[in-house]
């Protein structure tokens, strides 16, 4: 009975480091995802400047 507990309390806590890394890799790809989206932004308005500044120029 002891063995069975004990593969029990060890199949939770693998359960439980694997919910961890799974919210690790989340919270970085949420991370990522706003800069990137913050760098695709100034691209564009930089992008929009040149084009306007080239067609009244």
């Amino acid at each position: 009975m002891r063995r069975k507990a004990q593969g029990a309390i060890e199949y939770l806590f693998m359960i439980a480091a694997a919910l961890v890394i799974v919210l690790i890799v989340v919270r970085q790809l949420k991370g990522k995802g706003s800069s990137a989206q913050q760098t695709a932004s100034t691209a564009e308005s930089k992008i929009s400047q040149e084009l306007s500044s080239l067609l009244s120029g």
